[in-house]
């Protein structure tokens, strides 16, 4: 039997994450200032709770962060608003890594330069992907899932939250390593897509585990692979794809914030100290994991040298696959 879910409950879902987990502000040391917090994705998916965890972390004696969510073109929205922001540091991104490292290698006409448009404030945690089918699916195993796209490859369709994305990448990839034909199916963020999973219009979908986690445990879909390098404890009858013999498909997207090349340095050493004073409290941890995020804070200057070393190698992995974007 195929369960279903209204849009608006499945949003009411997604978004719980951030919701219920409201944290009580902290004390920030510029009073009656906003901060804007840019995602590229409509509100609901890991960054959009990440986001408004951080606002409620960093926000502190009179001062305000909130989250403004600019999703389309592939996530590339709130980086290009954040980009023109100016030196005040008064607009931050908050995004998963391949908005800047894959993404600017799809696109023609990127609308950004990640290297040059950014300066690094810090990382806060990662996640991995996952396939999943629908709940009601006779599909249970890697291995049925390949038999059923290569007898029906007219309905072997995979669902993302979007052209350009980590998981829009998986599943090319996922194409190219098993020879299996799948077509693409991009939805406006993660909700759409799962939604119509449910509901058995869509064959399959990649997208982040955080997203899927509990739609599983439901019955409502079912995930027969995750991206992680090892198992999932949350998930430990699930294999990865690396032991099923595809370790190309092996991805963990972390997160970051990300200021404008132009800020000035007094301000972005500000910055890059408040996000570390919030990170490195207690609430962050706890309230990643009840999200199925690994908490991973790292410096701003670490961070760039992961923002550089992913840029290049991502730029040998879209290279390798042909995709491009227009």
């Amino acid at each position: 039997m195929t369960h279903h879910l209204s849009r608006r409950a499945l949003l009411r879902h997604t978004t719980a994450m951030a919701a219920t987990l409201a944290l009580p502000p902290l004390a920030w040391a510029q009073p009656d200032s906003t901060t804007r917090l840019s995602v590229g994705f409509p509100a609901g998916g890991p960054a959009d709770a990440i986001a408004r965890l951080l606002a409620g972390l960093m926000a502190e004696g009179g001062s305000k962060f909130i989250v403004e969510n600019k999703p389309g073109a592939s996530g590339q929205l709130a980086p290009d608003a954040v980009r023109k922001s100016g030196a005040d540091g008064s607009q931050l991104l908050v995004t998963p890594a391949s908005i800047l490292t894959m993404v600017p290698h799809l696109y023609v006409k990127p609308m950004y330069q990640s290297l040059q448009d950014f300066v690094t404030v810090g990382g806060v945690c990662d996640h991995s992907f996952a396939l999943a089918v629908n709940g009601a699916s006779p599909i249970r195993t890697l291995a049925d899932y390949i038999r059923a796209a290569q007898a029906q490859p007219e309905a072997a369709h995979f669902a993302t939250a979007g052209a350009g994305t980590g998981m829009h990448l998986l599943g090319t990839l996922f194409s190219r390593e098993t020879g299996v034909k799948l077509t693409h199916v991009p939805y406006r963020g993660t909700a759409p897509g799962l939604q119509d999973l449910m509901g058995g219009q869509i064959f399959s979908s990649f997208n982040p585990l955080p997203t899927m986690l509990e739609l599983h445990r439901a019955g409502r879909i079912r995930i027969i692979a995750v991206s992680n390098p090892g198992r999932v404890a949350s998930l430990p009858d699930v294999p990865t794809f690396t032991e099923l013999n595809l370790p190309a498909l092996e991805l963990v997207e972390w997160y970051g914030v990300f200021a404008s090349a132009d800020t000035k340095p007094q301000v972005l050493e500000h910055l890059r100290a408040q996000l570390a004073k919030a990170l490195a409290k207690p609430e962050l941890a706890t309230a990643a994991r009840k999200l199925e995020l690994e908490p991973r804070p790292v410096d701003g200057v670490s961070l760039r040298k992961m923002l550089e070393a992913d840029y290049q190698r991502m730029a040998r992995v879209v290279k390798s696959t042909g995709l491009s974007l227009d």
